[in-house]
């Protein structure tokens, strides 16, 4: 029976794409809020450690705060972080200046993959990165949180003493704000790994496929 060689199909989604199937203009706008975040908490540890009297007055700040003496955290603060209240200064210092790192490094990524061309190109790596991207954006969320408690903020209500400061103070803003973060990387990651790209070999590329006569594919 005579047969026909047809090349073997390859998915459309193997090849590489000029814009991440996660591509839109939320994202560009979402790495923005990204980007901010990232450079809060980056200039936050960076002036911890410029500060030559930094563990004392982290000693006073978490002292004189009143979710020290009363709260949910007052336990922990009383009985974990003032009695080795230099290494948690340091810890602070350490993962505050961290967590913007991975946040920028997350935003520029994303913004990355709005151009087109080789600069642009879909990389392996860029799951993990979303993934890592979006535990920091929960970290920051639940660290602001937690200062938020410590410094016995409320919940946002009219105000008159307000009237000429934020209506909602940052530690509270920053945690939707770090929430959405990692939403939107999560959504991300799901995305690029799926999609992820797969190198495939030339002779694979180049491999036909015999067909008889009469049942081809249509």
């Amino acid at each position: 029976m005579k047969a026909t060689l047809r090349p073997t199909s390859i998915r459309p989604d193997q090849g590489a794409r000029r814009l991440p199937a996660s591509g839109n203009t939320a994202l560009a706008a979402s790495a923005l809020i990204q980007t901010a975040l990232g450079v809060e908490f980056v200039l936050s540890g960076l002036n911890k450690f410029a500060d030559p009297h930094y563990v004392q007055n982290f000693d006073q700040f978490v002292s004189s705060n009143p979710g020290t003496q009363s709260g949910i955290l007052s336990g922990l603060v009383k009985g974990l972080v003032l009695p080795n209240v230099a290494f948690f200064a340091t810890l602070l210092q350490f993962t505050e200046t961290a967590l913007g790192i991975v946040l920028l490094l997350g935003a520029i990524e994303v913004g990355r993959r709005r151009f087109s061309g080789r600069f642009g190109r879909e990389h392996g790596y860029e799951a993990p990165v979303a993934l890592v991207s979006g535990l920091a954006g929960l970290a920051v969320a639940g660290l602001s949180l937690s200062i938020a408690v410590l410094m016995g903020e409320q919940l946002p209500t009219i105000m008159p003493g307000r009237a000429f400061t934020t209506a909602i103070p940052v530690e509270l803003l920053i945690v939707p704000l770090g929430i959405a973060v990692a939403w939107m990387e999560a959504g991300r990651f799901l995305v690029l790994w799926r999609h992820r790209p797969v190198a495939i070999p030339a002779s694979v590329r180049a491999q036909v496929i015999p067909v008889n006569e009469g049942h081809r594919a249509s």
